[in-house]
């Protein structure tokens, strides 16, 4: 499990939400890395939140207005679907789209030093929450002990626990250990989170091993294919090298033929694939960036590895989803 955590029992249990290389969202004084989402997809999402309004959230409660040694300096603000974008310039429905629900932000000051942000995203799932922390984060930065998973950076500590991803944006670096300690108050306050998301599961554990913190959940595109929606994915250390495996789960069998028949005829264009006998049926491809792709569907899956070279390692990881596959509904 990320982190050196161990692994729940598996239970498919994820939302249709997340992603795996991010352009920078914008956002007032700091930013993060979110994702692209297909149109229809956005489309439907925003209408149904739309819906929603902008209600209050437990996110008011934790935002009080004294916090150990730091005290609020403004009012605190609230943003739902509907006016995110007032908050995030044009990256709302991005974020949208990993399952978001409310966002409460308020600043704080610690004595007479810069003021902090903290921003509290409050979203549908826990398996949410991991996914938009595991597409935002700095994960190069320091790991920290602060709610079910943490990382700070020089001038952002965030964390997710439960349904709620946090972020602690201080511009001094000289009060960045006074911000973790804000950030380990907050997680403190938060009630018990759920643990790890169920789809990690599919993941194979055993054999190469798995970097850490490489874990990530796209609800749509991955690849910039529209039909690989809901795509959990992690990197490998085949000897020198590295390896991505993947997962994403259609809706019926069918449309993940259709998914793995889309993949197919993309690389098909750059170089001649050729059958792979894996699974309900795939193919090997090329790709000048993503290197040897290694794609087979099983039952509504479509899974798969980048960067793959025939060999025992490489092989051993894909018998191993395809065995986690076939035993997932």
């Amino acid at each position: 499990m990320p982190g050196g955590m161990p692994a729940p029992p598996f239970a498919w249990a994820c939302s249709s939400r997340m992603e795996e290389t991010c352009p920078r969202q914008r956002r007032r004084g700091h930013a993060t890395r979110v994702v692209s989402a297909t149109t229809p997809i956005l489309a439907a999402i925003l209408l149904a939140a739309a819906a929603g309004g902008c209600a209050g959230s437990a996110g008011d409660q934790l935002l009080a207005p004294v916090r150990g040694e730091w005290k609020r300096t403004e009012p605190v603000k609230s943003f739902g679907p509907r006016n995110l974008y007032e908050y995030i310039d044009g990256e709302a429905d991005l974020v949208i789209a990993f399952g978001f629900k409310a966002l409460t932000t308020a600043g704080y000051r610690r004595a007479t030093e810069p003021e902090t942000t903290v921003d509290v995203y409050e979203m549908g799932t826990a398996a949410d929450a991991f996914a938009l922390f595991r597409s935002n984060a700095n994960l190069e930065a320091e790991p920290l002990d602060i709610g079910t998973e943490g990382a700070g950076a020089e001038a952002r500590i965030e964390f997710w626990k439960g349904p709620k991803y946090v972020l602690v944006s201080n511009p001094s670096a000289a009060e960045r250990d006074h911000a973790i300690a804000l950030a380990r108050e907050l997680a403190q306050a938060l009630p018990p989170g759920e643990g790890w998301p169920a789809y990690i599961e599919l993941l194979p554990a055993t054999g190469s091993p798995r970097r850490p913190r490489s874990e990530k959940f796209l609800p749509a595109d991955f690849l910039g294919q529209p039909l690989l929606k809901r795509t959990v994915s992690a990197r490998y250390k085949i000897g020198s090298r590295e390896a991505t495996v993947f997962a994403s789960r259609s809706d019926t069998p069918e449309e993940a033929a259709q998914a793995l028949a889309s993949l197919q005829a993309y690389l098909q264009k750059k170089r001649e694939t050729k059958p792979l006998a894996r699974g309900d049926g795939g193919f090997l491809g090329e790709d000048p960036d993503l290197g040897g792709v290694a794609a087979f569907r099983r039952g509504r899956f479509v899974g798969g590895m980048l960067g793959y070279a025939a060999e025992p390692a490489a092989d051993a990881l894909l018998a191993d989803l395809d065995k986690r596959l076939s035993g997932t509904k």
